[in-house]
């Protein structure tokens, strides 16, 4: 039979131990793990990364945007140009239209296959990369907007 323990609060340490003592009184071997609670990303974080992504998409809409109005291109073909000069995972950045699309961009450029498990310790690592990886690409297409 297998017991398990979340050590949360005072009194649920008290029960742990107690259970843990009267197993003792047996005299038969027992195995006890112990490990530290990984918890999942929280909702708090999701909202952000969301936000964030969806937020970056729309700038680089509208940089890509105004880049075509100023120069009397089309916004495909400003895309066209801004993909000669990145890297072929920054390409699809740049063409996608959806938030989902583009999650599913940047979890294969950080390997991860599902983000749903990450602890909020990978979680958090996985959106900074996120934000470093269209941070580039904004850059790249500000720097063409004011050049």
């Amino acid at each position: 039979m297998e017991k398990a323990f979340t050590l949360s609060s005072d009194r649920i340490r008290a029960n742990a131990s107690a259970y843990v003592q009267a197993l003792l009184i047996e005299k038969i071997p027992w195995q006890v793990r112990i490990a530290r609670v990984e918890r999942t990303r929280t909702v708090g974080q999701n909202s952000r990364y969301w936000a964030t992504l969806t937020e970056t998409l729309r700038r680089l809409r509208a940089h890509v945007h105004t880049l075509a109005d100023e120069s009397g291109h089309t916004p495909l073909e400003i895309r066209r140009l801004l993909a000669t000069e990145l890297e072929p995972e920054n390409v699809a950045l740049l063409f996608v239209r959806t938030p989902e699309a583009a999650h599913e961009i940047v979890k294969m450029i950080c390997d991860v296959p599902t983000s749903t498990r990450l602890n909020t310790r990978k979680f958090m690592a996985f959106e900074d990369r996120m934000v470093a990886v269209l941070g580039e690409l904004i850059g790249h297409v500000e720097s063409c907007h004011e050049g």
